[in-house]
């Protein structure tokens, strides 16, 4: 029955992990297709098995290469009519994918998200059930839950706005059937960031139990059970969500205030910022990344290559990176081989506004094989510390806070985001084209080039720290480089409208899936607000 998407409980015990039917999870809770007792740490670790943070194929193919990266144009796309039309199946199966854990495929290649929401609601609901003396052994898997809740939650307001949350999952809750109502999504997101807040500050004062401590090491695979980790992923999601809100017509102030504190504060507030190593930085000890499983099998080729999302983008590769001789282009692209057999001799980005893409695919640069398009353990990223430090980097130079300096941030973010490039090529085992990291001498030339460079008024400044973050993200972390792209306005790419009335340019969200809309007598209170081009309101007016 559609019209209990946003309800969803009483089912949670039949089809909770049906994605963690594999040997690695096996390792880390009992299979919940196995039993209908689910507990707390069992569904911790479900939450975690999430292919909508993994560079799964249904999250490329159908959701951030034709729409978010495309949008922003960390990805390439056909030059089609439609091209900027939201693809209605792929976001009711994102929604769902957020809410319900029943739309999951049995083959780990192809699913998708976990249900986060109904999965948290269970834990809620056996946690409520606990005895008083029972509850310090569960409550750390309560606190690490919610952080990833949390997290999931601002990325699902930064793609539709204004979105069921309190009420949803209340079927498990509490026996009640009712239509979760949308929530305010600027009131909602304050509440994330309460939320991210109130758990950095239990990391902080906490120490589990030995029984806390042991079990949680156990069936945490995210983070194997480092306190010290946790604390800085949440404080470092933090982070990103008060900059997300940080302009001036939104919530500058509270932004400048909270961020104060955490970059003044590193020990009450460690950050993923690689303890500033720069060039010898290893994102696998520092980073939060959740890699594929390890019966995994799936390389990327097929999501990119089925909407000629292996391109270059134009925009990236001619306009930023091949102008500044920037070191990643032979780790993030190859030069390809035309149809004849013979290689191109130089990189170069096919231009967006190509007419027979198809018959010129092979005369351009196309995503590098090894880093990406056979690259089968490339993993999903919850925060890496070039991204951190960028923030760092912007919050420096339009503040002036203490704790830093944009320049070094920015400078320490560039030589991160150099490594990661090297760090992904190198987790695949089968490498087309071996290649060294770049030299410290290399890189330090690299920040010299004039579009580089830390120079320049405080708004080329933010310019250039704005495009790197972009370009770090690049199609690993689409939807961030897109809700980055609508809150800065930066890179100041070049769209092509499209032909079809009504569709001429990108989207600024994702419209409600049709689910929603026939089936949740709530949706009458966001109607006004359901359209393409309607804003996040952190992008301000």
């Amino acid at each position: 029955m559609k019209k209990t998407l946003i309800k969803i409980g009483c089912f949670i015990a039949l089809t909770i992990g049906v994605a963690g039917c594999n040997s690695q999870l096996d390792d880390y809770y009992v299979d919940p297709d196995k039993t209908t007792n689910p507990t707390i740490e069992k569904l911790f670790s479900s939450i975690l098995d999430n292919n909508r943070a993994r560079p799964n194929y249904t999250e490329m193919r159908e959701i951030v290469l034709p729409m978010c990266a495309a949008y922003c144009q960390t990805a390439a796309c056909d030059n089609k009519e439609e091209r900027w039309i939201q693809t209605v199946n792929p976001v009711e199966a994102l929604w769902n994918d957020y809410y319900t854990p029943s739309n999951q495929s049995t083959d780990i290649n192809y699913n998708t998200g976990n249900g986060v929401m109904a999965q948290y609601r269970t834990m809620q609901r056996l946690y409520s059930n606990l005895p008083l003396d029972e509850r310090p052994n569960f409550t750390i898997f309560m606190m690490a839950g919610k952080a990833l809740l949390l997290d999931q939650t601002a990325q699902m307001i930064d793609l539709f706005g204004d979105i069921p949350y309190t009420q949803a999952g209340s079927l498990d809750m509490s026996n009640t059937i009712s239509n979760a109502a949308f929530q305010n999504q600027k009131q909602l997101y304050d509440s994330v960031l309460i939320g991210l807040k109130d758990i950095a500050d239990w990391f902080t004062a906490t120490t589990p139990n030995a029984v806390a401590a042991a079990s949680f090491s156990a069936q945490d695979y995210l983070m194997k059970g480092s306190i010290d980790k946790w604390r800085r992923y949440v404080n470092s999601i933090r982070l990103r969500y008060l900059m997300r809100v940080s302009r001036v017509d939104v919530d500058e102030a509270r932004a400048k205030t909270e961020i104060q504190e955490i970059l003044s504060n590193p020990i009450l507030y460690p950050l993923v910022d690689g303890d500033g190593v720069g060039d010898n930085y290893n994102p696998a000890n520092t980073d939060i990344l959740l890699y594929q499983l390890t019966n995994y099998n799936n390389q990327p080729s097929d999501a990119f290559r089925q909407i000629r999302a292996q391109m270059a983008p134009e925009y990236m590769l001619n306009n930023v990176m091949i102008p500044a001789n920037d070191p990643r282009i032979p780790f993030m692209f190859d030069k390809n081989t035309r149809n004849d057999g013979t290689p191109n001799r130089w990189y170069r980005a096919m231009s967006q506004t190509e007419v027979n893409q198809a018959d010129s695919v092979n005369n351009y640069a196309i995503w590098d094989s090894t880093t990406y398009l056979t690259n089968a353990k490339l993993p999903g990223i919850y925060m890496s510390a070039p991204e951190v430090n960028f923030l760092k980097a912007e919050a420096f130079e339009r503040w002036g806070l203490t704790g830093g300096t944009a320049q070094n941030s920015y400078e320490l973010a560039i030589r991160q985001a150099i490594a990661f490039m090297n760090f992904l090529h190198n987790i695949n085992n089968n490498q087309i084209e071996p290649l060294t990291q770049p030299s410290t001498a290399t890189v330090s030339t690299f920040l010299l080039q004039p579009s580089i460079a830390y120079t320049g008024n405080s708004e080329a400044r933010l310019e250039k720290i704005y495009t790197q973050k972009w370009l770090h993200f690049n199609v690993l972390q689409g939807r961030q480089a897109w809700a980055e792209y609508r809150r800065t306005g930066y890179p100041r790419i070049t769209v092509i409208p499209s032909t079809r009335p009504g569709y001429e340019l990108p989207p600024t969200r994702f419209m409600y899936p049709a689910s929603e809309v026939a089936y949740n007598s709530s949706y009458k209170d966001v109607r006004d607000k359901d359209h393409r081009d309607t804003k996040i309101f952190w992008m301000g007016e």
